[in-house]
């Protein structure tokens, strides 16, 4: 079963950390909307998309796994057209984000809410790059 993976920008009354919801079929990661642009929110979804392809929940008999440290770096001088780039190795995930995409205080709250969940998925590492796309 491949999973599916959104990405949902929210309009809300008050700041509120990103957080990730998990249904049948995959996951939908909420942003306040202040701290993602469109076209984040699509590099993000086209990302994790990505992974999901190289990703798995472990069953339910499976031993937990190590958690890994996730973060995301901010980049005012990314090569053009790139939006995202991420290195998924097996003992940590790094991304390095194109500046204007996302606000920091998102990105560590997303990057800390995914290393918590590290351990309950199977991954296998690889190299991912999001192009920037219009919206």
């Amino acid at each position: 079963m491949e999973l599916t993976i959104e990405v949902e920008r929210v309009n809300a009354d008050h700041w509120f950390a990103p957080y990730i919801e998990d249904h049948e079929t995959g996951c939908l990661f909420r942003f306040f909307a202040d701290d993602i642009t469109d076209e984040g929110a699509a590099a993000f979804e086209q990302v994790f998309a990505e992974q999901a392809q190289r990703w798995k929940p472990r069953t339910t008999d499976a031993p937990r796994g190590p958690q890994i440290p996730i973060w995301m770096e901010i980049d005012p001088d990314m090569e053009r057209g790139c939006a995202i780039v991420v290195d998924d190795q097996a003992d940590y995930i790094r991304y390095v984000v194109r500046e204007g995409l996302i606000e920091q205080r998102a990105a560590d709250a997303i990057t800390r809410h995914q290393s918590e969940r590290s351990p309950d998925w199977e991954r296998q590492p690889a190299r991912y790059v999001a192009q920037l796309r219009a919206v």
